[in-house]
């Protein structure tokens, strides 16, 4: 089982306790709380069934997944990770000292061990909780 990070805790409590509070001025707050989860990676639900037996709502916070790149070398997942960032190919080569070429053949590969067919999808599917 996976466990959310001490500060995501932190932000959930807080953004509960905002949405506590007969104080109608912290909700905003408790969605800024809740949107730094989200920006974070974090996947957010409201349990409805929960939320109706308890009488208050109810969040759930998910750890963010981290991607499966298992499929990778070390160097395509290098090359992945910098494409995901949004270098050029000159870029990343310079960044990784290989050449274009090299770095278009990774991308290339990269592309079919994923099954992906567009160099955004690398971003994609690197950061999903962006897309």
């Amino acid at each position: 089982m996976s466990v959310i990070s001490k500060s995501a805790t932190d932000a959930l409590g807080a953004a509960m306790h905002a949405l506590r509070s007969p104080d109608s001025t912290l909700a905003p707050k408790a969605l800024a709380h809740l949107g730094a989860l989200g920006d974070a990676g974090h996947s957010l639900f409201i349990d409805l069934a929960a939320s109706d037996a308890v009488g208050a709502t109810v969040i759930i916070a998910a750890p963010p997944v981290a991607p499966d790149l298992s499929a990778l070398t070390p160097r395509q997942r290098d090359v992945a990770w910098a494409v995901a960032r949004g270098l050029s190919n000159k870029d990343v080569a310079r960044a990784l000292g290989i050449s274009p070429a090299t770095v278009k053949d990774h991308v290339h590969a990269i592309l079919s061990r994923l099954n992906l067919r567009r160099r955004g999808e690398i971003a994609a599917r690197l950061h999903p909780h962006s897309a």
